[in-house]
């Protein structure tokens, strides 16, 4: 059992603290975390209390990379999974944090297709068969690509090619 002495805010990280447990540095926590789990000076502190936070610090922090890497554009599950287990992440939390993200509709793999489709379509266009080579990377089911490329109009994002080629090769 011990106590927590001391919880200071991190310098470089705002929304993060540091812990010190009998005099010495612990943990260093999200703030959300120490509101979760009710942490405040003085407060005693078991060794499986501390087991639990360290488990739920992972999960949060793993969602807290899983949201920067979707804030930049639209991801699929697969890239998002694959982005996790590339940084350490286990399967379960990875798993958990995909339920999270799909509960709060930050991942929908149809919205994704659709997405990428219009991007391809305006700014590189694709032939149908290399957007569903490129879907099927992604993580795409067959069926939902299908769906998906019925909206394509592959003449006019061959004319777009044939343009775009003319134009930088003259």
């Amino acid at each position: 059992m011990g106590k927590i002495t001391r919880i200071e805010q991190q310098k470089k990280k705002k929304n993060r603290v540091n812990i010190y447990i009998d005099g010495e540095f612990s943990l260093g926590l999200y703030k959300d975390t120490v509101i979760k789990f009710h942490l405040y000076e003085n407060k005693e502190i078991t060794p499986s209390e501390i087991s639990q936070i360290k488990e739920f610090e992972e999960f949060a922090d793993a969602k807290e990379k899983a949201i920067n890497y979707i804030s930049y554009r639209e991801r699929s599950r697969k890239e998002i999974k694959d982005y996790l287990t590339s940084k350490g992440i286990g399967n379960e939390i990875a798993k958990q944090i995909l339920v999270d993200l799909e509960k709060a509709n930050l991942v929908d793999d149809h919205k994704f297709a659709s997405a990428w489709i219009k991007d391809r379509s305006k700014n590189n266009p694709r032939g149908n068969f290399a957007l569903k080579m490129e879907l099927k990377e992604k993580g795409i089911g067959d069926s939902e690509i299908e769906n998906i490329l019925q909206m394509v109009d592959e003449k006019e994002n061959a004319l777009k090619a044939f343009e775009k080629a003319v134009r930088k090769y003259g």
